[in-house]
């Protein structure tokens, strides 16, 4: 297995972690940057907290990828009829 596939595996192993990682990371790493700018504090948290929720938004859309491929990639031979209320 390349490294890819083995964090692929651990994403979809961990979702909420690896989301919460990111997120922690993205907060850490946009506050470190606003408070090198000339703003007032308030408004340094309020854009951190913005940017780490892009980011976190980001990173769901990621997990859902990764969930999906997983999905795709078992094969389904039983696969159940679906439900659409119509008897045939």
């Amino acid at each position: 297995m390349s490294s890819l596939d083995d964090m692929r595996h651990w994403v979809a192993q961990n979702k909420l972690k690896a989301i919460f990682g990111l997120w922690a990371t993205g907060l850490s790493a946009s506050l470190a940057y606003q408070w090198t700018r000339p703003l007032p504090t308030q408004l340094k948290l309020i854009h951190a907290r913005v940017y780490a929720q892009a980011l976190t938004l980001a990173s769901l859309g990621m997990v859902a990828a990764v969930q999906w491929l997983e999905e795709e990639d078992v094969p389904q031979a039983d696969a159940a009829p679906k439900a659409t209320g119509v008897n045939r």
